[in-house]
């Protein structure tokens, strides 16, 4: 399982360097008159992941693709997810650009949210 829990659309990208998961519940509150708090719990567990990684050119272009679509399955430890993916950044790896089999090394990262 190691160097393959993370997919995108099947495909798969290797081990964030700073996976982090959130989980936020989404809730409508409003007050009565006497000022108790009323609070509908719409969904109790949004999740969402931050990812960091490090990426050849080809991997880097399909991460920045995969940002411009609306919706994306994520295969992640074992669960699937429908989430979509977005806040794309990049940074070029200091000295990648001397590697001559790839064009170049990219620090990406990206924020992964549950639908």
């Amino acid at each position: 399982m190691l160097g393959e829990y993370l997919k995108f659309n099947g495909v798969i990208f290797p081990n964030p360097k700073t996976p982090k998961k959130n989980s936020k519940a989404i809730e409508n509150v409003s007050q009565s008159e006497a000022g108790t708090d009323l609070v509908v719990v719409v969904r109790p567990s949004k999740l969402s992941w931050s990812f960091s990684f490090d990426l050849s050119k080809a991997k880097h272009d399909l991460l920045e693709n995969i940002c411009k679509q609306e919706a994306t399955t994520m295969e992640y430890m074992g669960k699937t997810y429908t989430v979509r993916v977005r806040d794309f950044s990049e940074e070029l790896v200091e000295g990648s650009e001397w590697l001559k089999a790839i064009d170049g090394l990219y620090t990406c990262s990206v924020n992964v949210t549950e639908y």
